[in-house]
């Protein structure tokens, strides 16, 4: 894949993300937002590794990078939804705004640390290993959510 497509697989992203949208607002009320989450992000881990076998075929990378921004939707709607549902309205800018602070914050290091671990062990070993953390972490949070909920219902 050549520099100049770059465009390509970015307009692909946001294709996704954007269709995961409209599939999130019609048919997300039908499922618990953990599930949406979780198979989001289990999605998202399958696509990062599958783009470890796709890094020279332009069109099958945009395949998979379209439907990692479908599953990106599946975990970051029913989030941002459950995070405008419980904070109180007079501190919604806040919270939001501290939050866009510290997602800007949080991407300079991996971007940072990419071009580094890509040298060292390559652009496939990279995806596969984002992958995993990917899948890990959205299992994890997934547990935890999970967790705190059936509590919460036993309690009350």
């Amino acid at each position: 894949i050549k520099a100049s497509q770059f465009g390509f697989l970015l307009a692909a992203g946001g294709l996704g993300l954007g269709l995961g949208a409209v599939l999130v607002g019609n048919f997300g009320p039908r499922f618990p937002r953990r599930f949406l989450s979780l198979w989001g992000a289990l999605g998202m881990a399958s696509c990062l590794i599958a783009l470890a076998w796709t890094t020279q075929q332009l069109w099958a990378s945009m395949a998979v990078i379209a439907t990692l921004g479908l599953c990106g939707a599946f975990v970051g709607i029913p989030m941002q939804t459950l995070i405008q549902e419980k904070t109180p309205e007079a501190m919604r800018g806040k919270v939001f705004g501290l939050q866009n602070n510290m997602v800007n914050i949080a991407l300079s290091l991996p971007l940072a640390l990419a071009s580094v671990v890509e040298a060292r062990l390559g652009l496939a070993n990279v995806f596969v290993g984002m992958g995993a953390l990917v899948g890990i972490g959205g299992v994890v949070t997934w547990y935890i959510a999970d967790t705190a909920l059936r509590k919460t219902q036993a309690q009350g």
